[in-house]
């Protein structure tokens, strides 16, 4: 089966053929079992494949390998912002983010959590899809597949030996890197209390009773707090009665500054320096979509290697900022559809994106003229690769070609696994239709 990645998959497939009752029991009693889990989105069950992704080892490390140089990227960008001035123009950022992305945060760190999401190929070939940092998420869901499924049917019943099995972890690493970082702030090793904050509309998100779980199994004290309900004076973050000593930022970089001054206590006790916020502004950088547009600008990076520049041109897909000014450009997109998306520069969940070849070339222009009044981007469609994946028709296994796109969560630079999600439409997200599947590392026996 061309372009799998693993021989699993295929004794996944005549298992499926073989045994359809055992892998449809299996289903239902995962679906069942993911019902009464934190595995929520919005409050309901993730949606779910019951179909484990299995990766090889040497697949495992590309991953980690890839992401590693994305990162390193990354870095050399952060550096040459805080240096000079002038290259800060083509972000564009208003003066209250610039002011606390220049601020130092206290540690070593300057993206402590990051998913790098990435279309890869098993032949070799990769592509960017962007870069999460702060609010980054779908760490529960992964736990959850992957306990639930491995000690299912869709593991047991397959020719692997338990000890061959690997699979992410993404919450006790998270509380060891997140303290690491408060130990580097304070110069200490006390246990600090710690808010989970972010912007509440609704019920708290599972996940983050989840996080609020790992750090008291380590001992901190911790809370989660609306960002509205911290208060700062005399050189103290509280909420109530809680003195906060370190952040755990899930609030959004562009949410800290749209919505001030009802971020004001979080701002100005971060600006002095009075509380370790983990991660810092400064992630916001690479956050911002725009990020891939500079990038290829040539012009604005030319303290990039040789090497950098090969690696944005290969596996970082074409971005600019949508608007009319290049006529030459504008009639590219117009006319080639089929090859690019439109996306807003900071948004999440895949809103407000938008595939070419989903609309009729009608439809296309004037959505392109709409985006271009806004601040969108435009990129070049990314190339995706489809695999069989199973899903089912009134109770029996059936294979469809969906796509796939692999989150990569790297906590304190060290890859922990991938999230992977997959989809059979244009675009995977939880906007148009987004399925989590459980990674496994499939470690090479003797």
């Amino acid at each position: 089966m061309k372009g799998l990645p693993s021989e699993m998959f295929r004794s996944y497939r005549q298992l499926a053929t073989k045994k359809p009752e055992l892998l449809w029991d299996g289903y239902l009693n995962t679906l069942r079992e993911i019902e009464n889990s934190p595995a929520k989105y919005k409050g309901k069950p993730v949606e779910f494949l019951y179909q484990p992704f299995f990766l090889t080892e040497a697949q495992w490390k590309d991953l980690e390998t890839i992401t590693g140089k994305m990162l390193e990227l990354t870095k050399k960008v952060i550096d040459h912002y805080l240096e000079f001035p002038e290259f800060r123009r083509y972000f564009g950022f208003d003066p209250l983010m610039e002011k606390l992305i220049l601020k130092e945060p206290g540690y070593s760190y300057w993206i402590p959590m990051t998913r790098i999401d990435v279309f890869y190929h098993f032949d070799g070939f990769f592509q960017f899809c962007e870069i999460n940092t702060d609010g980054s998420s779908g760490m529960t869901e992964c736990r959850e597949l992957q306990q639930i499924i491995r000690s299912s049917p869709a593991l047991t019943a397959l020719p692997l030996n338990d000890e061959a099995i690997e699979e992410g972890e993404f919450f006790d690493s998270w509380v060891q890197a997140f303290l690491s970082n408060y130990r580097e702030y304070s110069n200490g090793n006390e246990t600090p209390n710690i808010a989970i904050v972010d912007w509440f509309q609704a019920e708290v998100p599972s996940e983050f009773m989840e996080f609020q779980k790992a750090f008291q199994k380590a001992d901190c004290r911790t809370k989660i707090v609306d960002v509205r309900d911290l208060t700062y004076r005399e050189g103290r973050l509280q909420a109530g009665d809680f003195c906060v000593d370190a952040v755990y930022r899930r609030l959004v970089s562009w949410e800290v500054v749209e919505r001030y001054p009802e971020t004001r206590a979080l701002v100005d006790a971060y600006l002095a320096g009075d509380v370790c916020v983990i991660g810092p502004l400064r992630s916001q950088i690479p956050h911002n979509k725009r990020f891939f547009a500079v990038l290829h600008q040539e012009s604005a990076t030319d303290f990039l290697s040789t090497e950098d520049r090969r690696f944005i041109k290969e596996h970082i897909p074409y971005t600019a900022i949508l608007n009319r000014n290049n006529p030459d450009r504008w009639k590219e997109w117009a006319e080639n559809k089929d090859q690019y998306i439109i996306k807003p520069e900071d948004l999440y969940a895949s809103s407000g994106v938008c595939a070419g070849r989903d609309y009729h070339p009608d439809e296309w222009e004037k959505l392109l003229a709409e985006a271009a009044e806004k601040d969108y981007l435009i990129q070049k469609y990314c190339q995706v690769l489809r695999m069989p994946m199973l899903m089912f028709q009134n109770g029996r296994p059936i294979f469809e070609e969906q796509q796939y796109l692999m989150g990569c969560f790297l906590y304190n630079e060290n890859f922990q696994g991938p999230y992977i999600r997959t989809g059979r439409k244009s675009i995977i997200g939880s906007v148009v239709e987004c399925y989590t599947v459980p990674a496994y590392k499939i470690r090479e026996t003797e």
